[in-house]
């Protein structure tokens, strides 16, 4: 393994335990599971070995959820800044970051705002901070044209040697290009993509997933848990732009979430353990009262 690799995954890692520790009821334990979870992730050890340069953007995306767990409670505008600046460094290590950091960004906004979980002024700072951030890659792109072709060609949104900006997006949001760019999004959340190949997720997150986005939807309000199912949600949006075949290297950002919103389908599990064993208890009992 790579020195970058080690130190991406290995980062990561704790940045997600640490948030996991201030999510969970059980403090520590929680964080073991939620870092653990990630830990396994079959797609991180692969990308170490082939691409680990991919691994670049993750501890970003980490420090961005931890500063979001930072959120809850928070009277101090330093998280919220944090986060829209770890989000704005993070644009500079991919090119599939460029258009990932501002979705983030802007679901952190939407997740936020909706619950009225931060005062306006610290989602200005947040705003703010990315802004200061990002604007070094602004200016490169506006004072450079031919590195703003080299990056849309690179990947692989429109011919920008034949198209300009405004006809590329035109050409992007044609009902062709929409509808071959949704179909592959789509295809990035194939079960047999993401758990039966054994290159993606692990197989029992096959469970834990779907238990994990109905505990964040029915019981959990804070904007970790929204930020991850949303998070989760758009992580093959840059990849599905291409609107080129799945691939397994493009999917990197959703190992976070994926591991966050299993943690909550522990907690659904259990709970839901825990009623069928009442409801099993009640039964044997009513059943000895009778005989």
């Amino acid at each position: 393994m790579t020195p970058i690799a080690f130190a991406a995954i290995g980062v990561s890692i704790g940045l997600i335990s640490v948030a996991g520790a201030r999510t969970f009821p059980k403090g520590t334990f929680g964080g073991v599971v939620t870092g653990g979870l990630f830990a396994l992730t079959p797609l991180l050890w692969l990308q170490a070995q082939h691409s680990p340069a991919r691994l670049v953007p993750l501890p970003f995306v980490a420090a961005w959820l931890l500063a979001v767990a930072r959120f809850q409670g928070a009277r101090s505008p330093w998280w919220p800044a944090l986060a829209g600046a770890v989000l704005g460094l993070g644009a500079y290590t991919s090119y599939a970051s460029v258009v990932m950091m501002p979705l983030f960004l802007l679901l952190t906004i939407a997740v936020v705002g909706y619950a009225r979980a931060l005062p306006s002024r610290h989602i200005y700072g947040m705003v703010a901070a990315f802004a200061v951030t990002v604007s070094p890659f602004a200016v490169l792109l506006i004072r450079h044209p031919d590195f703003y072709r080299q990056t849309v060609n690179a990947f692989h949104l429109y011919d920008a040697n034949l198209f300009s900006p405004r006809q590329g997006v035109r050409e992007m949001a044609s009902w062709v290009g929409l509808t071959a760019r949704s179909e592959v999004y789509y295809d990035y959340f194939n079960p047999a993509f993401l758990f039966l190949t054994g290159r993606v997720l692990l197989f029992p997150l096959a469970v834990l997933v779907p238990a994990g986005l109905v505990q964040i939807v029915s019981d959990e309000t804070t904007p970790l848990a929204r930020l991850s199912m949303a998070g989760f949600l758009a992580a093959p949006f840059a990849a599905s732009l291409t609107a080129q075949a799945p691939t397994d290297g493009r999917i990197l950002f959703i190992t976070p979430f994926a591991a966050i919103v299993s943690a909550y389908g522990l907690k659904r599990l259990a709970a839901w353990l825990r009623r069928a064993s009442f409801a099993g208890g009640s039964a044997r009992l009513a059943r000895s009262r009778r005989l």
